[in-house]
């Protein structure tokens, strides 16, 4: 599911059953696409079980050289930014084409398939049970040319669900006297989720003509835009989520440094962004043992974001390795300032506060619990704070 990287969820512009008259007004409303939230998996994701042959989640993070020859012959390579597309087009009877994304590692990020005549959900009883217990994310029109030609518009849901480290979508595709038909799925992992909604107009386009009896499709080349340094610098910046936090099993915090540095150095979005950027970069170079660097790039965060609890509780981290124990304090006692329910730094807190004010520490770590006990993701801490409470309790018997 979309929940390891700094955005949050997408969103495509939704619209009422209303009539023509009142529905033109729509087409002046663009595309609405934000980002994911959060480097840690959601508990309790929704259904993500189908029974779909189609090449997609079970095949990334794979790279390049290991999906063989015969997974990848027939595709044509063009370029995706700092990494390759494969595209290919099978005549099947739902008229099938399929990309393949793989970043500039090697790595397959994301793979999507559109079926141009549309795919009967009739044959997959088991993708049918997974959508029927998923809410529609969004509802839009896949042809905005019908409404201007008052003709009933072909409409579409999109259905997202996931696992830990990936974002499964599914686009049906809704006509008027028709069943209901699949017309796209998109499997990626989390980080990548962004720069895809950047891109399904383009992939629809191959699912919005009349069928069989209007052959004519788009062309690859055609819809691929040059990309933008925004572009670049997000595509860089999901490269180093990627690697940070071990999407694919293994972290890499030296690829995660380089791909945050090319990500600032190219652009992006806004100051929350390349604060975040400074952020992760901190965190890459904590795990390498480099915490004077570390501790600048935390700085550099705070100039941008200086009231962010996360950056703050880092940085507290930060300075508690470089045994700055009364800096860090005042670091995590911001953070908490600014968000007293955060249960990541009351835990720091607690431990910052053990050898100086044991009192204060018993506190803090009670407190923890009151936030943290019944998160199934804090079972670690929380036993390691119920041995702290119990520690500290003898201690002053």
């Amino acid at each position: 599911m979309c929940t390891s990287s700094y955005f949050s969820v997408p969103v495509f512009f939704s619209f009422s059953r209303e009539p023509f008259k009142q529905l033109t007004s729509l087409l002046l409303i663009s595309l609405a696409l934000s980002h994911c939230a959060n480097p840690s998996p959601a508990p309790n994701l929704p259904p993500s079980q189908s029974d779909l042959k189609s090449l997609g989640r079970e095949n990334l993070c794979q790279t390049r050289s290991g999906t063989g020859t015969s997974l990848t012959r027939g595709f044509q390579a063009t370029p995706w930014g700092s990494g390759i597309e494969l595209y290919q087009h099978k005549r099947l009877p739902e008229d099938q084409h399929q990309w393949l994304m793989f970043n500039e590692d090697g790595i397959l990020v994301g793979a999507v398939t559109v079926y141009s005549n549309g795919l009967s959900l009739d044959p997959y009883p088991q993708l049918h049970q997974t959508l029927s217990q998923l809410p529609p994310s969004k509802e839009f029109f896949l042809n905005s040319s019908q409404i201007l030609q008052e003709e009933n518009p072909d409409s579409a849901i999109l259905f997202r669900t996931g696992e830990a480290t990936t974002t499964h979508q599914y686009v049906i595709r809704k006509r008027k006297n028709q069943d209901d038909q699949l017309v796209m799925t998109v499997f990626l992992l989390d980080p990548y989720e962004r720069l895809f909604e950047d891109q399904h107009q383009r992939f629809l386009a191959y699912a919005t003509s009349d069928g069989p009896t209007n052959p004519v499709r788009p062309q690859t080349a055609e819809l691929q835009n040059t990309p933008t340094n925004e572009f670049l610098g997000l595509q860089q910046f999901a490269r180093g989520e990627l690697s940070l936090f071990g999407s694919c099993g293994t972290k890499n915090p030296d690829i995660a440094v380089d791909a945050y540095r090319q990500a600032l150095k190219l652009g992006l979005p806004d100051k929350s962004h390349q604060a975040e950027a400074y952020h992760r970069i901190g965190l890459a170079l904590k795990s390498l043992g480099k915490l004077e660097d570390a501790k600048l790039s935390l700085e550099r965060a705070l100039t941008l974001q200086p009231h962010s609890p996360t950056i703050l509780n880092s940085y507290g981290t930060i300075l508690a390795g470089l045994k700055q124990l009364p800096q860090a304090m005042q670091a995590y006692e911001q953070a908490l300032a600014l968000k007293p329910d955060y249960a990541h730094a009351r835990f720091n807190l607690a431990e910052a506060f053990e050898l100086v004010n044991p009192k204060r520490a018993l506190q803090e770590y009670e407190t923890f619990l009151s936030l943290a006990e019944e998160n199934p993701q804090e079972f670690s801490k929380v036993q390691l704070a119920k041995q702290k409470i119990q520690a500290l309790q003898n201690g002053h018997r």
